[in-house]
């Protein structure tokens, strides 16, 4: 399992499979997915530096939080002495179409071509059940609210419900103040909006992904193994005495296989014995890999005959 940031996972796994793997589409894809979705992100912030309320408020983006085995990744969470305000956003363009009876959620391209998503409305009220939940000991008295946000440039919400807080990125601003001015008094003193917003920093989690070959049924074997050049990005880098040479570059590396080792913890599984790290690195002698890997900050672990290295655990 790692911490890391799905990105990083994804762009690592798709330059280590070949290009006609029949998973190498669907990585692509979901690559694709997180790239826009972190577009319109930027693009909501970017619209908040606009908002101005008669009161002191609090924004905070990707907001990770945890209550047992119920975690929540809220794309934008305002805090106001009056209310939260939970804002998630979607970067998809076209027609959108939410349908009341269905439920379903479609957009239909230029091409009258129709293509279904998760409804982003359970997203939200999900979220707002899970803040419900997390603030009810501490502060119950804080009102929740908010809404989804599609923030392509180019989009038209054709057809929703009523009851849907689903508007176009144009008017969130808006509709925040509307969202604020609904509570006519404050219900957090100053002493108690410093405590929760402590509290809302203090509790971000972060959240573990299995590796990607686990998570997309993918093969070890699959992989392209080797030592990356960190010069031209060839896998194969050759060991020599203290250092990797490149056979495409020529250039030389004393370290480039500590990347490497990063990615297969990725990858593959978050440890590695000295066999498996020759097999993956090409290296011969398991003296010189057994060296290598204690010089790597790696922790250290007996099973049964056998030591493997893992990462070591932040303190």
């Amino acid at each position: 399992m790692n911490t890391e940031k799905p990105f990083e996972n994804h762009y690592v796994l798709l330059k280590r499979i070949p290009d006609l793997h029949k998973k190498a589409e669907s990585i692509r894809d979901n690559i694709s997915r997180m790239e826009a979705g972190l577009r319109g992100e930027t693009r909501l912030l970017q619209k908040l530096l606009e908002l101005r309320l008669p009161c002191q408020f609090k924004i905070y983006s990707n907001v990770r939080l945890q209550m047992d085995d119920w975690r929540v990744q809220i794309d934008c969470l305002i805090l106001t002495d009056r209310c939260c305000i939970v804002l998630e956003s979607k970067n998809i363009y076209g027609d959108l179409y939410f349908d009341a009876e269905s439920e379903d959620f479609y957009r239909q391209d230029e091409n009258q071509l129709e293509t279904s998503y998760p409804n982003p409305y359970y997203q939200f009220m999900k979220h707002l059940r899970f803040l419900k939940e997390w603030l009810r000991i501490d502060f119950p008295e804080i009102k929740l609210t908010g809404a989804v946000v599609m923030t392509p440039r180019f989009c038209r919400i054709r057809k929703k419900p009523a009851h849907y807080p689903i508007y176009k990125l144009e008017s969130i601003i808006e509709k925040i103040i509307d969202m604020y001015s609904g509570y006519p008094s404050p219900l957090l003193s100053e002493t108690k909006f410093h405590a929760l917003d402590q509290m809302i920093i203090k509790k971000q989690s972060s959240f573990t992904f299995p590796p990607l070959c686990e998570f997309y049924q993918i093969a070890p074997k699959d992989l392209i193994p080797g030592v990356e050049c960190p010069h031209c990005g060839l896998f194969g880098m050759i060991r020599f005495p203290r250092t990797w040479t490149c056979p495409n570059c020529k250039k030389n590396s004393m370290y480039a296989h500590v990347k490497t080792i990063h990615d297969y913890f990725l990858l593959i599984k978050n440890y590695i014995s000295n066999r498996e790290f020759r097999e993956f690195c090409g290296v011969d002698s398991i003296y010189t890999a057994s060296r290598m890997l204690k010089k790597m900050n790696l922790q250290s672990n007996r099973g049964g005959a056998w030591t493997y290295y893992s990462p070591k655990k932040d303190r």
